[in-house]
């Protein structure tokens, strides 16, 4: 029983970590593309 209760602890660790890596690549996606867009020339009319 304790060895389960010690896995759904490192479990619930691992899925912070991974959900915390994921909110970082996420921004760091947004910021890329806010900056391509940013970097682009207007359009000539």
């Amino acid at each position: 029983m304790r060895r389960l209760q010690q896995r759904i602890r490192d479990l619930e660790a691992e899925l912070i970590r991974l959900q915390a890596q994921n909110d970082a690549l996420s921004a760091q996606s947004r910021e890329e593309t806010f900056t391509r867009l940013q970097d682009r020339e207007p359009a000539l009319t």
